[in-house]
Order: C-alpha cells, then sequence, then structure tokens
C-alpha cells in the first residue's frame, strides 16, 4: 500500500534491529489521530514502541516527530528517552508504588519545564476520572483505576505524542469500555495523538484513524481501518470472528423486572438482555459484526427485538468476507460473505435494515 503524505502527518520512521527469533524492519508514517500498531503475538509491537521511545537501541533507522529528529543510526542522533516528550504507558501499567494517585500523576508534572508545560494534573483528573480515589496507594486500586492512572501520568508530561502497549489487556468487558471511552476523551479534548498497539480489531476500529498492520517484524500494510480490512493478507493476521461494535449508550431499564432491558445509543432505542445496570448510568455495549443481520427491504414478522434502519456509507471487500460501513445515527460494522454482497447488490448510499436479536447484544454497566 502506498503511503501519503498528506496534511495530517505528524512524523515518519524507520526502524531495523534483529533479535534473536525474528528481525524487525518497519518503514510508516506516524498519522495525527490516533495510530494502531496491530498484529498478533510476536509480531513486533511492543519492540517497535521500545525503539521509537528509545528504550531500546535500533541498529539502523530514523525517527521524526513533529518537525524534531530524535533518532537517525548514519548522522549519530540518538535523544535520550526522557528527552523524547513521549508518554509511554506499558502493558503492566507500572505506577510508581509508594505513590498515591495525586503524587504519580505531580511527579510526571514536575518533570516538564514550565514553558513545555500544555496539560495540566486538574485537567487530566478531571478527564480520567479520578477525583475521587487521588489519596489512595496503588495497591488500593482495580486494575482499570490503574491503567487510568498510569495514562494521567503519562499524559502529565505533556508529551508530543502517547504510546499505549495493549492498555485494555486482561481488563473484563465493562472496564474495557470505560478506557475506550477514556482514550476517546484525550484525543477530543486534549488533541493528543496517540500510537496504540493492540492485537484486537475491534479496539482498533473503536479508536484509530490510521492502522500499520505487522506480522513477523515487517509490515504488512498501511492505511485507515477500511483499507486495512480490505488489503490482501489481512485475514493472516485479523480474525473476522472478533469483529465487534463497540460503543457506549445511556441504560433506560436494565430489564431486572421484565427480562428485557432497555438501552439509548443517540435517539435509538435497542433492547437487550437483562442486565445489572442503574437507570441513567452509562453502560458498554458489545454487538458481533457477524450477528447482524442485513436486508435490503424491511422485514415483517420476526422474532428479533431490534430492526434498524441505515444506510451503506463503504464496503471493505477481502476474499470471502464483506465488512459493510452501515450509518444508523453512529457508525456499526457488519460482516457477511462475499456471495451475499453480490447476490444483495449493496452499494455505498443504499438504504438498508439491519437486524439484531436482544440476546445476542452484550451490556456491562461502566465502572
Amino acid at each position: 500500500m502506498v503511503r501519503d503524505h498528506q496534511h495530517n502527518l505528524i512524523g515518519t520512521f524507520s526502524i531495523k534491529k534483529k533479535y534473536k527469533t525474528f528481525n524487525l524492519s518497519i518503514e510508516a508514517d506516524l498519522k495525527s489521530g490516533v495510530t494502531a500498531v496491530f498484529g498478533n503475538s510476536g509480531s513486533g509491537k511492543t519492540s517497535l514502541l521500545n525503539c521509537l521511545s528509545g528504550l531500546m537501541h535500533p541498529d539502523e533507522g530514523h525517527l521524526f516527530l513533529q518537525g524534531e529528529e530524535l533518532f537517525n543510526s548514519e548522522s549519530k542522533i540518538n535523544v535520550k528517552p526522557e528527552n523524547r516528550r513521549i508518554g509511554y504507558v506499558l502493558q503492566d501499567s507500572l505506577i510508581f508504588p509508594h505513590l498515591s494517585v495525586l503524587d504519580n500523576i505531580n511527579y510526571g508534572y514536575k518533570l516538564v519545564e514550565n514553558d513545555n508545560r500544555k496539560i495540566y494534573p486538574n485537567d487530566l483528573i478531571k478527564i480520567m476520572g479520578l477525583s475521587e480515589i487521588l489519596d489512595r496507594q496503588p495497591t488500593e486500586l482495580s486494575g482499570g483505576e490503574a491503567r487510568r492512572v498510569a495514562i494521567a501520568r503519562a499524559l502529565a508530561i505533556s508529551p508530543k505524542i502517547l504510546m499505549l502497549d495493549e492498555p485494555m489487556q486482561g481488563l473484563d468487558f465493562g472496564v474495557r469500555g470505560s478506557i475506550i471511552r477514556y482514550l476517546t476523551r484525550i484525543k477530543n479534548e486534549l488533541n493528543i495523538h496517540m500510537i496504540l498497539v493492540s492485537h484486537s480489531i475491534s479496539e482498533v476500529f473503536a479508536l484509530a484513524q490510521h492502522v500499520i498492520l505487522l506480522d513477523n517484524g515487517e509490515k504488512m500494510a498501511e492505511g485507515s481501518v477500511q483499507e486495512i480490512l480490505s488489503s490482501q493478507g489481512s485475514t493472516q493476521v485479523i480474525d473476522m470472528s472478533e469483529l465487534e461494535n463497540v460503543f457506549e449508550a445511556t441504560v433506560i431499564d436494565n430489564g431486572q423486572d421484565s427480562g428485557i432491558g432497555i438501552i439509548l445509543l443517540n435517539d435509538l432505542e435497542l433492547e437487550v438482555p437483562a442486565f445489572r445496570a442503574k437507570t441513567g448510568s452509562q453502560a458498554t455495549v458489545s454487538i458481533r459484526a457477524s450477528d447482524i443481520i442485513i436486508s435490503k427491504s424491511s422485514p415483517q414478522g420476526l422474532s428479533a427485538r431490534n430492526v434498524i434502519k441505515g444506510v451503506v456509507k463503504e464496503i471493505a471487500d477481502s476474499a470471502s468476507l464483506s465488512v459493510i460501513y452501515v450509518d444508523i445515527g453512529t457508525l456499526l460494522i457488519v460482516e457477511i460473505t462475499t456471495r451475499s454482497l453480490a447476490e444483495l447488490g449493496l452499494t455505498p448510499g443504499l438504504e438498508v435494515h439491519l437486524i439484531i436479536k436482544a440476546n445476542s447484544i452484550g451490556v456491562a454497566e461502566i465502572n
């Protein structure tokens, strides 16, 4: 896939490093917003972040970020990690065990010179929802809380870019949804560029605008999420059965009395299985792309509880499967076979109906 050099380019890199088990050799662009580095375990995702952050020294290559040259093997430039202004949240979300939540955040803030301070602790505390736990010690935090503190501390240095290595790994569904929500707020409210490492295509779909697809230390493809899903060889890396829609909705009725709950997605009501959450609270909702049926005409006499009208916005077509992007007020992804795509004659702009069984929708209250 050809790389472009549009106005949203914030950096470029070329990294080569030999390891015992594989060779890392990647050249790619960094775009504004969220760039996801996607691949299976052992594909080189974490090794790439370590090289970009300066924790590991590449054998050769370069790194340019927002007009500054941070690494160049030919000219012997190698800016120290602490001077690169890169916020890095590792997989283990390590925070200082002897410091409170507030002191962890302030520690990063105090490292930054006054002229470079663009993000302030009070803003981070508000955005990341930490006001109720500021006095707690790390041992008193849940996994999701610790992850949020680690992200806030990384942002306290007012970084040029925030790098996150599997920030939702090991978290349950509801907490995972809350991290997606907080990262979305960071992107929108702080205008921070991010590099997100993930092996979950659903997390990539929920957060990223640009994707670098890795396999065995090499770049297989680079482009938008839609372009990656359509790229040759993507099915070798992406498990389409895991493709799901993850979004935030408001609880109208938890269904404890009737057995059928109701959630509000924008202005759209969906019926879901009964779940435990307070009325009016926010919930994380998941719908597998393969669990959604698409119809060109309004279906009649169905047992399915949710029939939603939408418009086809885009189609990503691969060898055996097609991913349809449907606008229902928010964007939903629907997975169908290429044969079904051909038989239905779906094209962008076409009005369709989505059929979703209530019991195929997962709901968990956001913590």
